[in-house]
């Protein structure tokens, strides 16, 4: 079996290095003529994902930048999406659009694992993108999850109630009162995770009145839109329901199906196609996942994620680009106070890394669709085991930190691998 692997191995190490693509840089400057590869794997796309292997890593956000700037530049992309907070998106967005505000202080009140300088670049380049564009034509930034709060949510419904339905504001306030922002994230999750189990059931259905209540009203009179308030309620709601689900005991996780309800509700309403980037395990397109993050010893098996979603919604207009880091260093640990620096060492033969990190060419992008001989197409039809690490890591457990897909190719259509990675450079506070 190991001799068959090791010629299997060489022939699609062969295929890699006669269809790979060699990106002139991975930072986001310069021109990007050396990303024309992504005009055949994107296509006629409304929606690509763009994975990355861990959080932490300073590149996986600059190449993903690079690739952003190729589909909005040259294929006329006009929404960035991401794996932030609904809520800390709009003041993202806020800026990107009208340049009211800082740059620096909308980042660093961002998710903590962004709060680097490859985000602030990403962001300022939105921002210089937009200047003196007409409205119609900005591109846009969408905070695409729901694991964090923030008060603009909370703020904008109430405005909303107030100003159109004001004899329901007492009814709104009995059920976003029990439930309302805590004044920072950090602030909220240590309120909310004090509570009881029964007392988080409550606040999920609190979550859902408040809902129910802002659907019911028509548009009116407000400078809050009944859209935009509708997706403020909803995003609060996302948050109590995520953390109230065992993920052991559902197939589709309650996150990745608001994650999924986000994108595709901002693509129908604004008409742009959409570039999405959370971690490889949010953005593969297939329709099962199985992953295990340490400490946690149980893994969680056979999950529909956004990308599986996007993909039965969209059809091959859902495109997932996967990235895969083979070695290097990454920022972590911040459920433990503040982060740490860790040494990720080159992937072992179990994983689909360790296959691409054979290649000839340290970076490059790899087109999974391309025409390849039969041994390479049964590699691609089968399973891929790669690694998958959280804002948490072990090096003593590395081997424990991954994510598989039944169909490699089922699962992404195009792969990023990046040779070596340098910690998130932070802001400073």
């Amino acid at each position: 079996m190991a001799a068959a692997r090791t010629a299997a191995d060489g022939d699609v190490v062969r295929w890699i290095d006669a269809n790979a693509v060699r990106p002139a840089r991975i930072d986001a400057e310069g021109p990007v003529d050396d990303l024309g590869a992504l005009r055949r794997i994107v296509g006629g796309a409304k929606v690509v994902g763009l994975g990355e292997p861990s959080h932490g890593a300073h590149e996986q956000v600059t190449v993903r930048h690079r690739v952003i700037r190729y589909l909005v530049e040259r294929m006329g992309f006009r929404t960035v999406a991401w794996e932030e907070s609904w809520g800390s998106g709009v003041a993202v967005d806020r800026y990107v659009v009208s340049g009211e505000g800082d740059a620096r202080e909308v980042v660093s009140r961002m998710g903590f694992q962004w709060r680097g300088e490859a985000m602030l670049g990403l962001v300022r380049w939105m921002r210089e993108f937009n200047r003196g564009r007409p409205a119609h034509d900005r591109v846009r930034f969408v905070g695409a999850d729901v694991m964090e709060l923030r008060a603009i949510p909370f703020d904008e419904v109430t405005r909303y109630v107030r100003d159109v339905a004001p004899g329901r504001l007492a009814e709104l306030r009995r059920h976003l009162d029990p439930i309302a922002y805590r004044g920072t994230p950090e602030d909220h999750f240590r309120w909310y995770f004090g509570q009881s189990e029964e007392a988080r059931k409550g606040f999920a259905e609190d979550a859902r009145a408040v809902v129910a209540l802002v659907t019911s009203l028509p548009e009116g009179p407000s400078r809050i839109g009944r859209e935009d308030a509708v997706r403020h309620a909803r995003s609060i709601l996302g948050f109590y329901e995520s953390y109230v689900e065992r993920l052991e005991d559902v197939a589709a996780p309650v996150r990745d199906r608001h994650i999924a309800r986000i994108l595709t509700e901002w693509q129908g309403r604004t008409g742009h196609r959409v570039a999405y980037g959370a971690a490889n395990v949010h953005t593969t397109a297939s329709p099962r996942v199985t992953w295990r993050f340490p400490p946690d010893p149980v893994p969680k098996e056979d999950k529909t994620m956004a990308g599986g979603h996007l993909r039965a919604h969209y059809g091959r207009s859902y495109v997932s680009i996967g990235t895969v880091s083979h070695a290097g260093r990454i920022l972590g640990g911040w459920e433990n106070g503040p982060p740490s620096v860790f040494t990720v060492p080159p992937p072992g033969p179990a994983l689909v890394d360790h296959t691409l990190g054979q290649a000839r060419h340290r970076d490059y992008l790899l087109d999974l669709r391309a025409k390849a001989p039969e041994p390479v197409r049964r590699w691609l039809r089968g399973p891929a085991t790669m690694r998958i690490i959280g804002t948490a890591y072990d090096v003593a457990r590395d081997a424990d930190y991954t994510m598989r897909v039944p169909s490699w190719s089922a699962g992404f259509d195009a792969v990023l691998h990046l040779a070596a990675t340098t910690p998130t450079r932070l802001l400073p506070r």
